[in-house]
């Protein structure tokens, strides 16, 4: 029984994304006016397929991709509701529609995740540990943290990240707010190891009114979309390495991994927002890649030829395909 839980999280996960995905760009197209002949999600044998007004719509046998097939978009159509014969904006906003669908599913159902867990974590003292008493004598228990070195101060993680930089022996300057009013303190943090330093407070989960959960679930959402990108800086600055990359076998098997609803919607929420993000890169063969081909021909007052355009976009597909390949390839390692 366990076997086809898991295959319906992951095919449900994975393909529910993708009709999303996919469903952006079709959507955009219709209300953009252009003709849309074959909706589908999958790849390989065919499961089901429906012949709409003008539209195929199907569904295959492989959940790990779908398109949304449009007159005009790879060879170039006179049909006036052709995708080549839309203005430019319109264009633009079917290229981008799939990718803002995911970001903005991902960014409101994690909103609504933190808001409803209960597990919303502030930035008030709950208990100080002893070493900290000594080298930040003025803190309280019932402060709130506002600033650190004048590093805003909105979540927990804040605390740590504006002591990354810490260099030994300097004072910290700490804005706290007491009882409605701002206080300046200082002190030294705390060691815990050779190149790790601690505040030395532990602080208390939000149990305030609607605004504070509010608050804090609205920061807790921009973190989590900041992760995403700095992510993704990281990979391009070479901080981290392309093997640590995960593609959908790593994705699945995480799947499998995740206990209870809270883990899997949280893991829906994560891999909505990476593919939307990583879509508008611009990479030939990506959303981004089309969306960057739009806007030089908006700069240049006129499209590419036809066939550079293909020789981009076929050059780009060839590498995703094998970085794909090479990404799976790891994840298969790793897994046995």
């Amino acid at each position: 029984m366990s076997i086809f839980i898991n295959a319906f999280k992951i095919i449900f996960l994975l393909g529910f994304l993708i009709f999303i995905h996919e469903g952006g760009h079709f959507l955009a197209a219709r209300l953009s006016k252009v003709r849309v002949e074959e909706f589908s999600i999958g790849f390989g044998p065919k499961i089901f397929k429906k012949k709409g007004k003008e539209t195929e719509y199907s569904l295959s046998l492989i959940p790990f991709g779908g398109y949304v097939k449009m007159t005009g978009e790879t060879e170039r159509s006179e049909d006036p509701r052709s995708f080549n014969n839309a203005k430019l904006l319109k264009r633009i906003f079917i290229v981008v529609a799939g990718a803002l669908v995911n970001i903005i599913f991902g960014t409101v159902v994690y909103f609504i995740l933190s808001m409803s867990s209960g597990y919303n974590i502030s930035t008030t003292v709950a208990k100080i540990i002893p070493e900290a008493k000594e080298n930040i004598p003025l803190i309280e228990v019932g402060d709130k943290i506002l600033k650190i070195n004048n590093n805003t101060i909105r979540l927990k993680s804040d605390i740590a990240e504006s002591l990354e930089n810490y260099k030994a022996g300097e004072d910290l300057t700490i804005i706290i707010e007491r009882n409605g009013e701002e206080k300046s303190i200082s002190g030294k943090p705390t060691k815990y190891d050779e190149n790790y330093y601690i505040l030395g407070i532990e602080v208390a989960l939000v149990e305030g009114t609607l605004k504070d959960k509010l608050y804090y679930s609205f920061w807790e959402t921009i973190d989590f979309i900041s992760s995403i990108g700095e992510t993704l800086k990281l990979l391009f600055t070479g901080n981290v390495s392309i093997e640590q990359m995960t593609g959908p076998v790593g994705i699945s098997e995480i799947v499998v991994k995740s206990n209870g609803i809270y883990d899997f919607v949280y893991l829906l929420c994560l891999v909505s927002l990476s593919l939307g993000v990583t879509n508008l890169l611009p990479i030939p063969a990506l959303d981004g890649g089309r969306l960057l081909l739009l806007i030089i021909e908006g700069i240049r007052g006129k499209a590419l030829k036809e066939e550079v355009e293909l020789g981009i976009q076929s050059i780009g597909f060839t590498i995703l395909i094998l970085f794909s390949l090479y990404v799976t390839y790891n994840d298969i390692l790793r897994i046995f």
